[in-house]
């Protein structure tokens, strides 16, 4: 087993030995006892990824009418060489996260370090002390072959062994709020059946004391509104029981705007989790949908940002068609609808599938592919060909890799041989593929490319002038645009340079 845990930047932090492990509970037990003195109540938040670790921060940043801080924060991450690391990051009043959002790093210094209510620990030990658990567990979708979702399905293992945890160790009193995104009927047939399994082992009379389950799930845009996306904004939620959803609206009541965002109800997890899943699938669909006519577009030349522009204008109706872009990536929108198809047998034991959603997602999983096709139109030979991937997250501006369309696209590059270079200001480390050396000074990037494709729409790209990547490139480099960064105007000053230009859904250029 790995002793250290390796965080983006490099930098190396060992793993803690059972006397560390034996020295930090008894850290946890006294400041517990002292932020209970002080009448706070302890919240834990299991999972500190890209939502947990900003959702803790928003507990603990809460205040009650007099100012003072409602709650104190225990964030939890398992010791293990993939993401220990962010304790001790999170511990120095750091965020292990990467966002163009100012907030972010002013709201981690402001309660690790002024308020000192949020510290992290890699301590199980911490559940026995809490008040309430958010869960925040990563729990993905296995899609086992490219481009066939309906093959999709989900893999509980991990988010079981994070439930059964709690299970063993928390009060009978605690809420255990699920804020993971999960398949529909989670709450009820696996959260609730795991709790009331450990709480038997350790003589808890579950029909007193039945497992206090809620789900709520967050709309979080990690990118330059990524806290606000958190606090201020509508919330969902319901509980397997009375007393659950009681204690779920006074928690979310405390911690979120809800003032300005009023708390929605269902009446049963099954509704809030279904809620979730189907939001997500309709993202997906839209943006599928545009994906689909972009092609059509570029091979009648028409401009399918001019026409969407025009269709939005009708309010109400066709204000919210989204864009086509590279694909579509990050946490949600790739595996939402591949989590309800696989809950309607695994779960239900229903028959059928959800069709149309997952026709969405095969689209979005393989428009990668046709940035490729556009390339080819200029390059029908990719071998050695020098091809320079400004943008590597899934969303302009964070440092978010997950499930990015820039993986796919760079992948099957390299199988047609071409020669790839990436970047990306918001990326140090590309964890999902590791191979893959992310460049940090773009004009060395840029060094050589004949074909430069701007994938995401990171404000820096906006700033790089036609007249300096040429220069730096050393060529007339193919440009091609997919996430309609470029206007006009730079595409005809591009083209006044001798480049070649393209774009997705840009069938007037």
């Amino acid at each position: 087993m790995p002793k250290a845990s390796i965080a983006p930047d490099g930098k190396e932090y060992l793993l803690p030995t059972p006397e560390e492990n034996e020295k930090e509970r008894q850290i946890l037990d006294q400041i517990t006892a002292e932020q209970r003195a002080m009448g706070r109540k302890i919240v834990a938040v299991q999972g500190l990824g890209f939502v947990g670790c900003v959702m803790a921060t928003v507990v603990a940043d809460a205040v009650d009418a007099s100012g003072k801080p409602i709650y104190y924060v225990h964030g939890h991450q398992r010791a293990s060489a993939r993401s220990y690391w962010k304790v001790p990051v999170i511990n120095t009043g750091v965020p292990p996260v990467s966002s163009s959002d100012p907030e972010v790093p002013e709201i981690f210094k402001r309660c690790v370090l002024e308020k000192k209510n949020f510290r992290a620990t890699s301590e199980d030990y911490v559940y026995t002390l809490v008040d309430v658990v958010v869960v925040d567990i990563q729990l993905d979708a296995t899609k086992p072959a490219f481009g066939e979702a309906e093959k999709g399905y989900c893999d509980l293992t991990a988010f079981r062994e994070g439930i059964r945890t709690l299970g063993k160790h928390i009060r009978p009193d605690c809420l255990v709020l699920v804020e993971t995104t999960v398949p529909p009927g989670t709450c009820d047939k696996v959260v609730r059946p795991i709790l009331e399994e450990e709480f038997i082992k350790r003589g808890i009379d579950i029909i007193a004391n039945p497992p206090l389950v809620a789900h709520s799930y967050e709309r979080v845009m990690p990118g330059a509104k990524y806290v606000a996306s958190i606090r201020d904004f509508w919330r969902v939620f319901s509980g397997v029981n009375q007393k659950s959803i009681e204690l779920c609206r006074e928690f979310l009541s405390n911690v979120l705007n809800v003032k300005e965002f009023p708390l929605t109800q269902l009446d049963h997890t099954n509704a809030s989790e279904l809620s979730k899943v189907m939001e997500n699938s309709y993202r997906a669909t839209n943006i599928a949908l545009t994906l689909e006519w972009a092609k059509f577009a570029e091979q009648i030349g028409v401009d399918l940002f001019k026409v969407r522009d025009a269709i939005r204008k009708r309010q109400g109706t066709h204000d919210n068609l989204l864009r086509p872009s590279l694909g579509v990536g990050g946490y949600c929108l790739t595996k939402d609808p591949v989590l309800a198809n696989w809950a309607m047998g695994a779960l239900f034991g229903l028959e059928g599938s959800l069709d149309v959603a997952i026709r969405s997602v095969n689209i979005n999983d393989t428009m990668p592919l046709h940035t490729i096709e556009l390339i080819k139109q200029v390059y029908p030979e990719l071998r050695n060909l020098k091809v320079t991937v400004l943008g590597v997250s899934y969303l302009e501006n964070l440092g978010d890799t997950r499930h990015s369309p820039s993986k796919t696209l760079v992948e099957f590059l390299r199988k047609d041989f071409a020669i790839v270079k990436t970047h990306d200001p918001y990326v140090e480390a590309w964890p999902e593929l590791e191979e893959s050396y992310v460049e940090s000074d773009i004009d060395k990037a840029l060094e050589g490319a004949e074909v430069v494709v701007f994938a995401v729409g990171h404000d820096q790209y906006r700033h790089l002038t036609p007249d300096h990547l040429v220069t730096k490139s050393g060529n007339k480099p193919l440009i091609v645009d997919c996430s309609n960064l470029l206007s006009d105007e730079t595409l005809a000053t591009y083209k006044a340079l001798g480049c070649a230009v393209k774009g997705v859904g840009k069938g007037h250029v």
